[in-house]
C-alpha cells in the first residue's frame, strides 16, 4: 500500500481538540496505516494563538499532549516563502485573495508532495489536492 503524506489545516486540528470523533478516528487510522501527518509552523501558530486568546488551558493541554505527538513537524524554508508569494501573485491576477497561511500550506504541500486536509475550499484555487475529513 502506498504511504501518503497529509498536511493538517487549523480547522482539522481544532476539530480534533474539540472531540469530533470521526475526525479523530480518521487521523488515527491514517497514522496507523503508515501515512505521515504533518503539523506545519503556520498551523501551530494559528492553533496556539487561538487557545491563548480564549484562555483555553484544557484544550491547549490536549493539543500539546495528544495532538502534537501524532504529527510530524514540518517547517518552512526560504523556497516555500517564494512559492507562496508566487501563489499569491497568481491568485491576485485571477481575482482571488488567499490567506497567507493557506498559501504557505500550499507551498509546503507542493514541496513534500502532500495532500492538504481542510474544510477550507480556498485551497481548491491552488495547485494542490485537498480532502475533507469532516464529512
Amino acid at each position: 500500500m502506498e504511504r501518503l503524506r497529509f498536511i493538517l489545516d487549523t480547522n482539522v486540528i481544532s476539530d480534533y481538540i474539540n472531540g469530533v470523533t470521526h475526525l479523530q478516528l480518521a487521523i488515527e487510522t491514517a497514522r496507523e496505516n503508515g501515512n505521515t501527518l504533518y503539523l506545519c509552523d503556520p498551523v501551530e501558530f494559528e492553533v496556539v494563538r487561538g487557545l491563548i486568546h480564549t484562555n483555553a488551558t484544557r484544550k491547549r493541554a490536549v493539543f500539546e499532549e495528544k495532538v502534537k505527538p501524532l504529527l510530524e513537524p514540518l517547517s518552512l524554508n526560504e523556497a516555500d516563502w517564494t512559492q507562496a508569494a508566487r501563489f499569491w501573485a497568481d491568485g491576485v491576477r485571477i481575482g482571488k485573495k488567499l490567506s497567507d497561511v493557506d498559501l504557505l500550506l500550499a507551498a509546503l504541500a507542493v514541496r513534500v508532495g502532500a495532500i492538504i486536509i481542510s474544510a477550507d475550499t480556498d485551497f481548491d484555487a491552488l495547485p494542490v489536492t485537498r480532502l475533507y475529513w469532516r464529512a
